[in-house]
């Protein structure tokens, strides 16, 4: 029987995709040093904001819908959070690309 906190195949699927979609989507061009600092700090900040709302997600509906978030759930949230952050963030600047809203470089 698997308990919730075992890990299975799937888990690690959903994981090795939510970091795929996010490296995809956090990937700046321009000049090859600049551009992977670039990158990094876009990786960085996207699995910070994950952790930091999954924690405060946790935090605030914990008690009022007495459920128990183990480390397993919340390890898998922050990931789909992080790709949905690098997701969107791209698709901002897309959209701020087509129209002509963005900043000169």
């Amino acid at each position: 029987m698997v308990t919730s906190m075992e890990w299975t195949k799937k888990d690690y699927k959903n994981i090795g995709i939510s970091v795929a979609l996010t490296l995809l989507f956090s990937i700046r061009g321009g000049e090859m040093p600049g551009a992977l600092i670039m990158t990094i700090r876009y990786l960085f900040a996207f699995y910070f904001y994950g952790l930091i709302m999954v924690l405060i997600f946790v935090g605030l509906t914990k008690k009022m819908f007495k459920y128990e978030a183990d480390k397993k759930k919340m390890i898998l949230w922050m990931f789909y959070l992080a790709a949905f952050f690098a997701v969107s963030q791209f698709m901002h600047e897309g959209f701020l690309m087509i129209t002509g809203q963005s900043p000169p470089k």
